[in-house]
């Protein structure tokens, strides 16, 4: 066992993700609404469109920065660009991993899945202070990763590691972790407390005052 070793080059695979990623997820809205029959918008840009028609019902609360992030890309997968992001953030992801289990000899490596749950509220959104994520560099590899139970922060909130390895690496990753919750025992049934009642929606007036949310989700890594 290597303890606290560290993913090299993964400043590449963050840079390009999310870019990528929005080219993806324009491009697939896209074809998936094309292909549906009946009345509806016909792309991305007509979800949009009827958010920002009907925003007291679609958006009572919050936006759609991640929407609008994605219409204004090419959502070509031909784009060079595109093709040039997806491609440096898969092999830094790879060489990031492959990199680290050959030169320290290991067969997994183990991370917390998440940090506890966080907060969020109508003003400012999610809070991502002291953020922890380790589902990034496979996810953007396509190698595999499986997550258990670990724990719990403050007796409630779950918390979990993940094994993550190499490609074709998916029966030592699942012998590792069946072997983890077995010695560890960590796993309590759901309680499945009381649904919470949702608010009422602001009022017009709340909604002009209140400050636009330029917050995206991290990146894991």
């Amino acid at each position: 066992m290597v303890d606290d070793v560290v993913l090299p080059g993964l400043a590449d695979s963050d840079d390009n993700e999310l870019p990528a990623l929005l080219v993806e997820f324009k491009h697939d809205v896209n074809a998936y609404l094309a292909a549906r029959p009946g009345r509806h918008p016909a792309d991305l840009a007509g979800l949009i469109a009827f958010n920002q028609a009907h925003a007291d019902v679609e958006m009572p609360f919050f936006k759609q920065e991640i929407f609008e992030l994605a219409q204004q890309t090419s959502g070509d997968l031909t784009d060079p660009t595109y093709l040039r992001q997806r491609t440096t953030a898969t092999n830094a992801s790879r060489a990031a991993i492959d990199t680290t289990i050959a030169t320290n000899h290991l067969d997994a490596i183990l991370a917390s899945t998440n940090g506890p749950a966080w907060v969020t509220n109508l003003s400012t959104g999610d809070d991502f202070t002291d953020f922890v994520g380790s589902s990034g560099p496979a996810a953007v590899a396509g190698y595999p990763s499986i997550a258990v139970p670990a724990g719990y922060a403050r007796g409630v909130l779950p918390l979990g590691v993940s094994f993550f390895g190499g490609k074709w690496s998916e029966p030592t990753l699942l012998a590792l972790a069946y072997a983890y919750e077995q010695a560890s025992h960590v796993r309590k049934p759901p309680t499945f407390l009381p649904t919470l009642t949702t608010p009422a929606p602001p009022s017009p007036a709340d909604t002009a005052t209140r400050p636009p949310l330029t917050r995206t989700p991290p990146r894991l890594s």
